[in-house]
């Protein structure tokens, strides 16, 4: 009834729900477009206004305005944002459904609607709510490709759609059967990549979108950190998009290109406007070089970020800055933070809790080894490492880190038996402790038992790694595991 209420008070008000009628993407709807997908999103909000004035037929903005509240909602990273903003979706899908079903556009918004806030229901932790948009999208999505098999959009939600639902565990698998849902994560690369081929040659406006879900998708679920890479360089990726550079620093960061990140964060440092994690991944960037100015940029992003992700992540750099200082006291001290504020939603959190709540102060060269290795700078990692002597590690955790850390460097330099025995180490001295070591080890061998053709090693080693209980880094490791188990079968 309420919703119903609103739907009423909404067209009483409203002149464009009477003749929202046509889908027409045209060169105000585009102008629009690209400003969001550049984060200029009080730009976009007036483009899409004036369209709004201009064309009160047209359907396109309400989509718009949906584009505009994820993105908003999405750098903001805040409930209030969500919780303001999700009322919204029904009334859109409402005012769209009463558009002309004779174009693409009619399915394929309504459905782009229900994959944007399927994504934020997820971000936010409302999975029953994501379950019921993917469902919908799905459906949206299945019959327009019937209806219009050569439009060649709905490639791009469906070629992500197909790819989150195949990285779904096996144990869930049923529940997907349940409701109809069927797709494999290559299915849903393939789709992607067909798409960016044929955006080479024709005039497609979602190409740079497509793009970046492509590269996301190939580096979280494939863990192909080069290929990801590559995807934004080919696409001509660069600094002067705001939404293209947080996906550079993302990937370059997390990846293998930390140096080309922190140049590119540094070089447009004054344009991050209200999308604050620029300066969290500006930190992370600074900070795998042990430069201990990251403290500057991570102590931005605390006073301006309102969301409550990456918190106690953000405490536990600024607590590694201390300890790179030799500044004992200030770690306890930014790591008591780290312990009572923000939540453990994402992996980075739970990680940085567990140190927290163990109140141990790190070992610094092992920090430092890990911190090099992270920003791929494998020769100064290697160097802090032999620095210690494993026979003093009597403590089975630093032990057990020494042989991960170990096994990780030499893997990254092809040097796979070493790293094999670095790893058999890790899982062997770690296999009991509440620790992401000993898990990741496993996954690493099974990469290098199929790089080697042997399949029936990769699958014990990667059926191994599903195997070890609760550690902060268990959903992502399992999920990777999972992605390769399919992989290889």
């Amino acid at each position: 009834m309420l919703r119903y209420l609103l739907f009423v008070v909404f067209i009483a008000f409203s002149p464009l729900i009477l003749s929202a009628q046509q889908f027409d993407f045209n060169a105000n709807c585009r102008q629009a477009y690209q400003s969001l997908m550049a984060l200029e999103l009080n730009q976009a909000k007036q483009q899409i206004q004036l369209e709004t004035k201009q064309h009160p037929g047209n359907a396109i903005p309400i989509l718009l305005e949906n584009y505009h509240d994820f993105l908003t909602i999405y750098t903001l990273d805040t409930w209030a944002a969500f919780e303001q903003r999700r009322k919204q979706k029904e009334i859109r899908i409402e005012l769209l459904a009463a558009g002309d079903q004779s174009s693409p556009y009619y399915y394929y918004s309504m459905a782009e609607v229900h994959v944007q806030w399927a994504a934020l229901n997820i971000r936010f932790g409302e999975y029953l709510s994501a379950i019921f948009d993917i469902k919908k999208a799905y459906g949206y999505l299945s019959e327009n490709q019937k209806r219009f098999p050569d439009f060649q959009a709905n490639n791009k939600p469906l070629g992500l759609l197909y790819a989150l639902i195949g990285s779904v565990p096996d144990k869930y698998k049923w529940g997907l059967n349940l409701l109809g849902l069927d797709g494999n994560v290559d299915q849903g690369l393939n789709r992607l990549k067909n798409l960016l081929a044929y955006s080479k040659t024709n005039d497609f406006i979602y190409k740079e979108e497509t793009a970046t879900i492509y590269s996301f998708l190939l580096f979280h679920l494939k863990n192909d950190k080069e290929a990801a890479w590559q995807t934004l360089q080919e696409h001509q990726f660069s600094e002067r998009n705001r939404l293209q550079l947080y996906a550079l620093a993302h990937v370059g960061v997390y990846g293998k290109h930390n140096e080309e990140a922190k140049q590119l964060l540094q070089q447009s440092a004054q344009n991050f406007g209200t999308f604050h994690q620029l300066n969290y991944l500006f930190g992370l960037a600074k900070i795998h070089t042990l430069d201990t100015t990251a403290a500057d940029n991570i102590k931005r992003f605390l006073t301006n970020y309102k969301g409550d992700n990456h918190l106690k992540s953000a405490y536990q750099k600024l607590g590694w800055c201390a300890l790179l200082n030799k500044d004992t006291a200030n770690y306890y001290q930014w790591l008591n933070k780290a312990e009572n504020l923000g939540n453990t939603m994402v992996e980075a959190d739970k990680q940085a809790a567990k140190e927290a709540a163990s109140n141990k102060v790190p070992n610094l060269q092992l920090l430092q080894a890990r911190l090099l290795f992270d920003g791929a700078y494998y020769d100064k990692a290697y160097q802090k490492i032999n620095q210690l002597d494993e026979q003093t590690l009597t403590n089975t955790a630093l032990k057990t880190e020494y042989y991960y850390r170990k096994g990780r460097i030499l893997h990254e330099w092809n040097k796979l038996e070493a790293a094999l025995l670095n790893y058999d180490k890790t899982m062997a001295t770690g296999k009991n402790l509440p620790l992401y070591f000993a898990a990741n080890a496993s996954f690493e061998s099974g990469q290098i038992w199929e790089k080697k053709g042997d399949t029936a090693k990769a699958k014990e080693y990667y059926q191994n790694c599903l195997a070890y209980s609760e550690h902060e880094y268990k959903n992502s490791i399992d999920q990777k595991a999972k992605v390769a188990l399919s992989r290889i079968k």
